[in-house]
């Protein structure tokens, strides 16, 4: 080879580059972190960085391709992974929907379970109280214990209103109050409870509101004194209640109409306040004013009967037919021992007798307060009224021991006769049976001593 021959490629490899290539110097200056190593002028265009730049164009196509796709299929994958969340979510739902559901159940069967036999053992208890209660011996004793209550009442009440009247309206709504609620738990069990929505009731509960909530209001204090010394008070007389000392019920008839005109009348005439601050009611008014008064009373009263028609006549007439539930109103109109006053209520007919027995109501409240406005201007008027009611009571007290109990004595003794006479009467029989039974005895033997006789006479013959 010649020397020429042999320069001509050393001269190509030195010569200019060709546009299209990257030199050394070119890769450095792009990226300089790529290409680290400084250009060596005497090593000349070196091949390993272009296949580096190569490479890493190559690694950015394939990353930018590959990156493009996924992109792409972001959406979907993002879609498919919401729809998976949504129906496990779902899943997780209806399985703790019907786990609770499931508990739920579960938990109200036990409490279905347990109060069923709770009230089982109630019932129980209670059938197994009410036997023992209704046994002669227990019955007497609370009777004994009712009776010795009603007599401590009796004399300690005087006693009270003598030595200690700033007590009375205290031990007035009191012993009401517990009385009332008795009375409704026991009238309950009857389906008596309506009685509770009479006239009575109303007028206890507004005194109560007039002595702790108004004690200031003299227009109050001039309707429940009416209410109270008029139509409640004479209730005593005309639907004859009964002192019965061993009798729950009588005890409590007589307390609702008699004990709120005492309270009253303490207030009235005997309350330690010459000042009135307890009751300003009272001051500058030694006399009720008549129209006011009567206007204000009969006004309360109307109210009354108003919503007590609405609600109990009206709206539970079905029930009140059908026999489900008893009022006064039915109790008095269909009673025959009302007399009198079922006569002049069914004097239009039976269709208007509530309405006829609520005018005739009307007006003996009315007439009955009229007396009630003497009452509270004369004290001797009023202490001998409450007196007179308070012996009316004993008095039809003493009847009913005398009549109702003298006619039970009187069947026990009828009874016990009987018995008597039965057992006398069995007694004889037994002794005529014992006397047959021997005479036929003697019979049967002095027939067999015959033939016995006949035959030893054969014998010796």
């Amino acid at each position: 080879m010649s020397d020429s021959d042999s320069d001509l490629p050393l001269t190509r490899s030195v010569s200019a580059p060709e546009p299209d290539e990257y030199t050394y110097e070119d890769a450095h200056a792009s990226d300089p972190a790529i290409l680290s190593e400084p250009a060596s002028p005497s090593m000349g265009p070196s091949l390993v960085p272009n296949i580096f730049t190569q490479l890493s164009f190559s690694l950015d196509s394939f990353i930018s391709q590959n990156l493009e796709e996924d992109l792409t299929d972001l959406p979907i994958l993002a879609n498919q992974m919401y729809n998976n969340l949504r129906s496990d979510l779902t899943k997780t739902k209806h399985q703790l929907r019907h786990h609770v559901g499931t508990t739920k159940r579960q938990i109200r069967h036990q409490v279905d379970h347990t109060a069923s036999n709770l009230k089982s053992q109630i019932d129980t208890s209670m059938m197994i109280w009410k036997k023992h209660m209704k046994k002669a011996s227990v019955v007497r004793f609370m009777d004994k214990i009712a009776f010795t209550l009603g007599m401590l009442e009796c004399c300690c009440t005087p006693w009270v209103i003598s030595q200690y009247p700033e007590w009375i309206p205290f031990v007035h709504t009191f012993q009401a109050s517990i009385l009332i609620v008795v009375r409704y738990f026991l009238y309950k069990r009857k389906s008596w409870h309506f009685f509770l929505l009479d006239m009575c009731y109303f007028v206890n509960v507004v005194v109560i509101l007039y002595l702790y909530v108004f004690p200031q209001s003299q227009v109050l204090l001039g309707a429940v004194w009416l209410l109270s010394h008029g139509p409640l008070a004479f209730a005593i007389v005309t639907w004859r209640n009964s002192l019965v000392l061993h009798s729950l019920d009588k005890v409590t008839s007589v307390y609702i109409h008699m004990s709120p005109p005492i309270a009253l009348y303490v207030v009235r005439w005997l309350y330690p306040d010459p000042n009135y601050t307890r009751f300003p009611a009272l001051k500058d008014m030694p006399v009720l004013p008549t129209a006011s008064s009567l206007t204000y009373a009969i006004a309360l009263y109307l109210t009354w009967q108003v919503a007590y028609y609405v609600f109990v006549v009206v709206r539970q007439k079905e029930k009140i037919k059908a026999g489900k539930r008893v009022t006064s109103y039915t109790w008095l109109l269909n009673d025959p021992k009302a007399g009198v006053i079922s006569k002049v209520a069914h004097t239009f007919g039976e269709k208007y007798s509530i309405i006829t027995f609520m005018g005739m109501q009307l007006i003996y409240t009315f007439v009955t307060c009229l007396f009630a406005l003497l009452s509270y201007k004369y004290f001797r008027l009023n202490t001998v009224f409450l007196v007179g009611l308070f012996l009316v009571s004993v008095w039809n007290g003493a009847s009913y021991y005398m009549e109702v109990f003298s006619k039970q004595y009187e069947k026990q003794l009828n009874k016990l006769a009987e018995e008597v006479s039965s057992a006398v009467a069995a007694n004889q029989r037994a002794h005529d049976s014992a006397e047959a039974a021997a005479g036929n005895g003697d019979k049967h033997s002095s027939v067999e001593t015959q033939p016995q006789k006949s035959a030893s006479a054969k014998k010796d013959d």
